[in-house]
């Protein structure tokens, strides 16, 4: 028997909104544990945006001291209005990025 395994499509990949869902390290690890697994080959990690500055720029610590944080977030369908009131902030460091980076190279 001869086995041809090919993906349909070269690009395999997998979004990780960090701006609005903010995850620990450990959790972005695993989320490259099972990308590997299925054999995805693109993680686009969305780091920015008007929800919240996630990656520590030292030229501009504004983006962290006040960009990471946001007092609640919207639910509901776009525009909605509607809010759940809990509060919402974190970063990763340039050694998280760093270290995550080398941990998905390898």
């Amino acid at each position: 028997m001869d086995v041809k395994d090919q993906p349909r499509f070269s690009w395999r990949g997998l979004m990780v909104d960090s701006c609005r869902h903010m995850m620990p390290v450990r959790d972005i690890k695993k989320v490259l544990d099972l990308m590997e697994r299925y054999k995805f080959n693109t993680l686009h990690w969305h780091l920015t945006d008007d929800t919240g500055w996630r990656i520590e720029i030292k030229k501009y610590p504004r983006l962290t001291s006040i960009g990471s944080k946001r007092r609640e977030s919207e639910i509901g369908t776009w525009n909605s209005g509607k809010s759940d009131g809990t509060p919402h902030e974190g970063f990763y460091t340039q050694a998280q990025i760093r270290d995550i980076v080398q941990y998905a190279a390898r």
